[in-house]
């Protein structure tokens, strides 16, 4: 039987969404951890008969496509380590549907699957850590004449555990939570206040002005609102030398962590108008995990108020837009969030409430939105 071409490295699913060149190490791992939980959450509710049915000729059941995914970890984690100590190996295929029929994936046990599914994807996540900046670019060849570096590995890994959940179908009881990063995780409002008005300063503009426009948009967006004149990529170089100023002024606020705590076994993301490493280091910097899912501005055609980056992150879910929660601070993420047909919750760090009048609900901080939070989870799933 022939094998079905590779995914390219730079492979975007049409069916799922996903774009290999916008995830991230990081990104790809949070993927994988979280899909343990989010098999269980899918899988457990359905009877037997449903789990093992065949929707089609030659099509797998949902029970097939987790112990795919439950082997998927186990293999490309040998992959990964081959990878990384031998000179370009050659790697065996997996043969999926051979796999399947030897293997007699659906005659196992589904609680026997999960429970590898999620060692697996652990043991798989915690090798995927380890890999130094050097190693990513290691490669072998998976079929003749087609090499893989071990950084489309992990990509691939991560993506076969979020397209076959699309695969299986959406649960009822999948929710997300969404959050914009400035002004709701991040406390950047006194540093970006002060690099805004230092820029505005040496461009002879109004610093009130130019503030005024900054919220919940890209920088490059308000360069070309403020100062349509200027060279609007050069001009973000200058406001990026300005922030490396700043260094570690960007604290995370106080109740981020008991509110990302709350969703460790939920679905969540960030939708945010910075970038994927600035994004990063500040939340690990306060003691934050990596998102399992992060659309920056580089991902996006329109930044917000556009809806795309927020519809994008529900694509990347598996979600439905009407099942996404969005936490904002600002006029322009609220007006995202609501143009997406998603939920908000404003919290007001930002902006007086007669700004944020287009969120659902308001709160004064994180803390005091959690409890919204959960009730909104909690209705959701009864």
């Amino acid at each position: 039987m022939a094998l079905p071409p590779l995914p390219e490295e730079g492979h975007h699913c049409e069916s799922c969404g996903l774009r290999y060149g916008d995830l991230t190490p990081s990104a790809a791992l949070g993927l994988i951890r979280s899909h343990p939980a989010r098999y269980r959450r899918r899988l457990l509710h359905l009877p037997i008969d449903v789990l093992r049915r065949r929707p089609a000729p030659g099509v797998w059941s949902a029970l097939e496509y987790a112990c795919h995914v439950r082997d998927v970890y186990d293999v490309y984690g040998t992959r990964v380590r081959r990878t990384l100590t031998e000179h370009e190996p050659t790697l065996e295929p997996m043969r999926n549907d051979e796999r399947a029929e030897q293997g007699a994936y659906n005659q196992q046990t589904l609680t026997a699957v999960l429970l590898d599914l999620e060692r697996n994807a652990d043991r798989f996540a915690a090798l995927a850590s380890e890999i130094s900046a050097l190693q990513w670019s290691r490669s072998a060849v998976l079929l003749p004449r087609e090499r893989r570096t071990v950084l489309w590995m992990v990509r691939q890994a991560a993506h076969e555990g979020l397209h076959h959940l699309h695969d299986i179908g959406a649960s009822p009881t999948d929710r997300a939570v969404l959050f914009d990063v400035d002004g709701v995780l991040v406390d950047s409002y006194p540093a970006y206040r002060r690099i805004w008005s230092r820029w505005a300063t040496h461009r002879n503009l109004d610093p009130d002005l130019v503030w005024s426009h900054t919220h919940g948009r890209r920088p490059v967006d308000t360069i070309q609102v403020v100062a349509p004149q200027l060279d609007a990529a050069a001009e973000y170089r200058l406001i990026k030398e300005f922030m490396a100023h700043e260094g570690d002024s960007f604290p995370v606020y106080p109740d981020a962590a008991a509110v990302l705590r709350l969703l460790q076994d939920r679905r969540w993301g960030v939708v945010t108008s910075g970038r994927t490493p600035t994004v990063l280091q500040r939340l690990r910097a306060g003691g934050l995990p990596d998102p399992p899912i992060l659309v920056d501005s580089s991902q996006v055609r329109r930044g917000k108020p556009d809806p795309e980056g927020y519809l994008r992150a529900a694509q990347l879910l598996n979600v439905p837009a009407p099942d996404c929660l969005v936490i904002e601070d600002a006029p322009a993420g609220v007006e995202a969030a609501r143009a997406a047909g998603m939920t908000v919750i404003a919290v007001r760090t930002t902006h007086p409430d007669e700004e944020l009048a287009g969120a659902h609900h308001r709160a004064d901080t994180l803390r005091d939105a959690l409890p919204l939070i959960a009730d909104w989870l909690d209705r959701t799933h009864r």
